[in-house]
């Protein structure tokens, strides 16, 4: 699962629905940049390859968060806590400090959104089959799928 998909899911887990029902509340990536890295992780059991680091801002946007009803910090303790839990098992997440943007839209709700900077590592394993040709072997992609979510991680529900 990747990073934002991960993130979304944890925050749809944890706000009340009407935090993001009948609303559009959405995810995605924003200011991907890609470096390549291409080195070996491992021989054992098949071989695999660091191909690249994909940096990016997963961005999490609420059209009509309803800030009467609900303290916008709720979301930002969240992604607050997903962060601190993360960087329990990985350095990567040290100082990570989200980017915050709040405009009231009327009296009951107002546009919310986060930014919170990530990167995922783009892994290749050695595959018969693959459909990644390097240096005479084939390869397929590591588990990591950022492009695709499940169904309800992008919502715009009623």
């Amino acid at each position: 699962m990747s990073l934002i998909t991960e993130l979304t899911t944890f925050l749809k887990d944890n706000l009340p629905s009407a935090v993001y029902r009948g609303q559009k509340f959405s995810s995605f990536m924003d200011n991907l940049e890609i470096d390549r890295v291409f080195k070996l992780v491992t021989n054992q059991p098949t071989r695999q390859l660091l191909c690249a680091k994909l940096h990016y801002d997963a961005v999490i946007t609420f059209d009509q968060f309803p800030y009467r009803l609900f303290d916008p910090c709720l979301v930002f303790a969240l992604v607050m806590c997903w962060l601190e839990n993360k960087n329990s098992d990985d350095e990567q997440f040290n100082n990570i400090n989200p980017d915050i943007d709040v405009s009231e839209n009327d009296e009951q709700t107002a546009y919310l959104m986060i930014s919170v900077p990530l990167f995922e590592n783009i892994t290749l394993i050695e595959h018969e089959n693959g459909a990644i040709p390097y240096k005479g072997r084939r390869y397929r992609l590591g588990e990591t799928s950022i492009w695709m979510h499940p169904e309800d991680v992008n919502v715009n529900a009623n």
